[in-house]
This record gives structure tokens, sequence and C-alpha cells, in this order.
């Protein structure tokens, strides 16, 4: 018999819907419904491990799955808050052929996760939430 701690939290199930019309700006605010401290962008080439993407490189907005991704191996994504930026990252790549970066709000910027990405997103939004709170008490 196992004992759930009533502390310990369930991992939330995020599943966002991807067809070749879908924008990468409507995969942006799919995830950032669940995750308002994180954002995604989308850059033509995968980054380094711990490198970030260099801003040439980014994909726009309103570009469609359709021209940036010929590997639509299903029609949505599904991962836990629980789950590390990396591996998000790397089942954007797996499935849809996707480069993306994780970045993280810190006040009134957005700073790459890369040395981070072993992070849990639950965990990145969180560190966003306190560090966007305190710049904000700062003004």
């Amino acid at each position: 018999m196992h004992i759930r701690n009533l502390n310990e939290k369930v991992a939330m199930r995020i599943t966002i819907d991807i067809t070749p019309d879908t924008t990468l700006n409507e995969l942006k605010a799919n995830f950032a419904q669940y995750f308002p401290y994180l954002k995604w962008e989308f850059f033509r080439r995968p980054h380094l491990h711990h490198q970030g993407s260099p801003k040439k490189e980014l994909i726009e907005e309103n570009a469609k799955m359709q021209s940036v991704s010929d590997q639509i191996n299903k029609n949505h994504i599904e991962f836990h808050d629980s789950t590390s930026v990396q591996d998000v990252e790397k089942l954007l790549w797996d499935s849809f052929g996707l480069s993306v970066q994780v970045f993280r709000k810190s006040g009134n910027l957005w700073l790459e996760t890369t040395v981070t990405d072993q992070w849990s997103l639950a965990y990145q939004n969180e560190q966003g939430r306190e560090l966007s709170e305190q710049f904000d008490r700062k003004k």
C-alpha cells in the first residue's frame, strides 16, 4: 500500500495540439497558458549543450508548422510540468524537427535557460515568478 504525502504535488500533464496550419505563435501561446514565466522561441538549428541560439537563426512567429517542419509525425505534443527543459526541447526536435529554446522571465528581461536546462518546467516557471515579483516590488 502506498500512502501519498499530502504535500506531494501531482505532475500536471500538458497536451498541445499541433496541425500543419498551427503557427509558431499559437504554439507559444498554448505553452504560455501553462507557464506564464517561460516562453518558447524557435530557431532554424538546434543549439549546442549549455549554449544559446543566435538571434539571426530565430524563426518568425507567424510561420506555420507546414513551412518549418516536414516531419509532423503526430497531431499533438504531451509532457508534464515535471519534465526538464532539455527533455521538452528534445521532444520537440524528435517529434517535429523543431529547434526550441526555453526562456525564463527575470524582471523585465527574458533569459535563455541554457545552464539550467536540467530544471523542470514547473521549477523554471516558479523561479521566473519569484524573480519577476521581486523586480516588481523594487519599482
